[in-house]
């Protein structure tokens, strides 16, 4: 089973790893079927992934070049634009208060959850990627990964209520705590790149994947419900790493079972950051008509595959949006 296609450099299982990531995403924010199951690894499995694909960069002007425009600003636009998108009801209804901008633009630059909803994904990613670049050794960087976890530890198990909005409240900086073990893990598994793309063994990626349920199955039953949007982890850290690990495991193994990646599973991977910041708005529009669904696990497949066609025109006529370097990039 080639999982490297002869037309291409890319990895094809990472792209499948993105795609059923992603969808992923979209159903655990229909906040019904198997939300708090996801929520065990689905985020995980993304700063894994984007530690796999990070690299340091020999020239700092190249690094902040690639941050900006393919992190920072699809960030900013898609931010911006939820904000009209939400703000239209009250300019119809002549309701809109000026102040309302202002508190936007405070939440985004102090890096608030609740001025970048979803994208708090990115701009914890675009701290990480930071990290990583100015790190002087990856023995260092590894080594934070204690300090991150004792730092997630104190934030969840003390009153911070007196203290600042922009550390008692859900915050970017905080969410790095937890996101960081796995993008360092993410980045250790880069030195085995040849060995995971190589690992095609049907019988051993099947008992991975069986391994990997039973494990994510353990930690939902076992640890309290995961909120990386707010650095929670649940009641257990260890219950924590354990389970963003197996379920990354388990979808590892599913996507390199699958084989192929076709063209639209290519750019529903490419077009992550776009689906990421505007399936919420399409999700409001389906609870209109379905308040309470039984067909969720559809609708968010019909929803992923809707975005094909926006995301082809988002990296055609507005690349920005899209991260003009990583339109056409090879893994």
């Amino acid at each position: 089973m080639a999982m490297t296609s002869v037309r291409s450099n890319r990895l094809e299982w990472i792209d499948w790893m993105k795609a059923l990531g992603i969808y992923l995403v979209v159903l655990g924010h229909f906040y019904s079927f198997g939300e708090k199951f996801i929520y065990v690894f689905h985020i995980p499995l993304f700063f894994l992934i984007s530690g796999f694909l990070s690299k340091k960069e020999s020239d700092g002007l190249a690094f902040w070049k690639k941050i900006w425009y393919n992190l920072a600003v699809p960030m900013l636009i898609i931010a911006i634009l939820n904000y009209i998108f939400h703000c239209l009801p009250q300019f119809l209804k002549n309701s809109f208060l000026p102040i309302d901008v202002y508190w936007f633009v405070r939440n985004v630059l102090f890096g608030m959850v609740s001025g970048f909803d979803t994208l708090w994904f990115v701009y914890t990613l675009i701290l990480l990627k930071i990290i990583y670049q100015y790190s002087m050794s990856n023995k260092l960087f590894y080594s934070l990964t204690v300090i991150m976890l004792a730092l997630a530890y104190l934030y969840n198990n003390y009153d911070l209520s007196g203290l600042p909005f922009f550390i008692n409240e859900p915050n970017v900086v905080a969410n790095t705590f937890t996101a960081f073990p796995f993008f360092a893990l993410g980045i250790c598994l880069r030195k085995f790149k040849v060995i995971l793309n190589e690992w095609n063994k049907t019988s051993m990626l099947a008992f991975t994947f069986v391994c990997g349920l039973l494990l994510v199955s353990g930690c939902f039953f076992f640890n309290d419900y995961v909120a990386m949007y707010r650095c929670g982890y649940g009641s257990n850290i260890l219950l924590f790493l354990l389970g963003g690990i197996a379920g990354s495991m388990m979808i590892f193994a599913v996507s390199k079972l699958f084989g192929h990646a076709t063209k639209t599973i290519a750019i529903i991977s490419r077009g992550t950051i776009v689906i990421l910041g505007f399936h919420k708005l399409l999700i409001d529009m389906v609870r209109v008509f379905f308040p309470i669904s039984d067909f969720d696990i559809i609708f968010a497949v019909l929803m992923v595959m809707l975005f094909v066609p926006l995301i082809i025109a988002t990296e055609k006529f507005f690349p920005l949006m899209a991260g003009i370097y990583r339109v056409n990039k090879s893994f």
